[in-house]
């Protein structure tokens, strides 16, 4: 779908959500280039910064000098499909640590229990079986929805992160950072329009007061659906001066993320690249998938956005592809199949989230689950 199309949408929906109340301070451009997180320097970069890629490079290794890498794409409900195949990957005992985790939206709360290990498997179970709706979002009341930044309120969300990520857990992430493995969460900065890609691990390792809550606004941001959900603003400063950026949904820049794609492109190299592994868990659907369309505006809608958004996420396979192949890095791909059930109920319904957590973990039982190459169309 072309990008003015995109946009109008978006537009239009941003218009039945009204206007936002969030009150902050102008900053221009420059600022906005200068801001820095007080007193962790090394938390954050821009995705399409030079130099994007050696900032992604991990420092560990394995025993055999191998290092593997795990990306996590978006998909809302659809995160459950991750979260079953990392439990059934850990039981077929072929499982890696890994030297990097990537995610974006629901990957982006996925990560930080894949990043900790197979000890973290019932928790994300938990997560993605004993959930509702109602543990994510509360709809606002239709009358104040023009006076809101959001068609609906994420309170129970960041509830929930703050109760599974315990100052404990992040401080693990720390540590574990310090043996030079490296988390990183992806979300969209709506004023720059431009990818922030944030080290988690570096926040966590962080001697900062606010790290922890920091932390937890990085993954609520990474899973803010524009319009629908409100937009997280993090504290920065630039130039001595406190300003309030506005981010949302990382899948908004992309839908996975192993290396920026501006690296990717210019065939950027990471250092210590030898022997590396990628392993990318796509938490979707990567072919089309045949659905006849109701001539009305929000089917109508709803069904171009779902076109872009898996084009997107595909060009972003296939690119990863292309570089793992001319740079002889071992590639390995993972998604929803084609013939899997859509859902056809309500976002965020828990029998649906079951039955797909299930599928993933069959899968990843099995140990034959990986795709050597993106899918053709008719696979």
């Amino acid at each position: 779908m072309p990008a003015r199309i995109r946009t109008a949408l978006l537009a239009a929906s941003l218009a039945l959500a009204g206007c936002a109340t969030i009150n902050r301070e102008p900053f221009n451009e420059s600022e906005q280039a200068d801001a820095t997180i007080p007193g962790m320097p090394q938390a954050r970069f821009w995705a399409d910064a030079p130099g994007a890629a050696r900032l992604m490079a991990p420092a560990y290794a394995g025993a055999q000098g191998e290092r593997s890498m795990l990306a996590l794409s978006g998909g809302s409900d659809n995160g459950a499909y991750g979260a079953g195949l990392l439990e059934g990957w850990t039981k077929s005992g072929t499982r890696p640590e890994f030297a990097v985790v990537t995610g974006v939206s629901t990957g982006a709360l996925i990560a930080p229990f894949a990043f900790l290990g197979p000890d973290q498997d019932e928790t994300l179970e938990k997560l993605f079986t004993g959930i509702s709706a109602k543990s994510i979002y509360k709809s606002r009341f239709p009358l104040a929805i023009p006076l809101s930044p959001s068609i609906a309120s994420t309170k129970p969300l960041a509830r929930m992160i703050e109760a599974v990520l315990s100052d404990a857990l992040i401080d693990r992430i720390g540590a574990e950072h310090g043996r030079g493995r490296r988390l990183f969460v992806g979300t969209a900065n709506l004023d720059a329009q431009r990818m922030v890609i944030w080290n988690m691990g570096a926040i966590a390792a962080s001697s900062a007061p606010g790290r922890y809550a920091l932390f937890r606004q990085v993954l609520l941001a990474s899973s803010a659906i524009p319009a629908f959900f409100p937009p997280v603003m993090i504290k920065a400063e630039a130039h001595g001066q406190v300003i309030s950026e506005m981010h949302v949904d990382g899948g908004t820049t992309a839908q996975i993320l192993t290396l920026p794609d501006s690296a990717i492109v210019s065939g950027q190299l990471p250092t210590a690249l030898n022997q590396l592994h990628i392993y990318m868990i796509v938490n979707n659907k990567l072919n089309g998938e045949f659905k006849l369309v109701k001539p009305r505006t929000v089917p109508i809608a709803s069904q171009a956005i779902s076109l872009n958004l898996r084009r997107a996420a595909a060009s972003t396979v296939n690119l990863s592809y292309l570089y793992a192949k001319a740079h002889g890095i071992d590639f390995n791909l993972s998604f929803i199949g084609k013939d899997y059930p859509a859902n056809n109920k309500n976002l965020f319904d828990t029998a649906f989230m079951r039955a797909l957590f299930v599928y993933g973990r069959q899968l990843g039982e099995t140990g034959t689950f990986w795709a050597k190459r993106p899918p053709d169309e008719d696979e």
